[in-house]
């Protein structure tokens, strides 16, 4: 997996370079109104401004990426500690004497004397 992983970094960095390469140049240059926010830049080639729409993005990215892995992190906690509570009951009941389980079983089929009915006397 870490060799395809590499393998797509290495072919995103090629396909940079050559965008960086083919955007290159006086003819390649644009006006970028921040107003509202920032002042305005003029003739800032596109290079610059691909990248840092890049780098925003990355940073967006991985501000997500963050807030969910917290939130994945609280419940794996919780569940945690639901399954050691539970394991915990587990190897209390197992060890129960056989006659307090013997017991525990005949009431839970419900035929114990007082669950009777008055209904299903013969």
């Amino acid at each position: 997996m870490w060799a395809v992983r590499a393998l797509l970094m290495a072919l995103l960095i090629v396909i940079v370079v050559a965008f960086a390469y083919n955007n290159f140049g006086e003819s390649q240059k644009v006006d970028v109104n921040l107003s509202p926010v920032y002042h305005d830049y003029v003739d800032v080639p596109l290079v610059t401004v691909v990248f840092w729409g890049f780098v925003a993005g990355t940073v967006l990215s991985l501000l997500l990426f963050i807030t969910t892995y917290f939130k994945l992190s609280v419940q794996i906690r919780g569940a945690r500690k639901k399954i050691k509570a539970l394991e915990t009951e587990v190897a209390i009941l197992r060890n129960r004497p056989i006659e307090e389980s013997a017991e525990l079983l005949s009431g839970a089929d419900g035929e114990s004397e007082h669950d009777k009915s008055a209904f299903n006397e013969s």
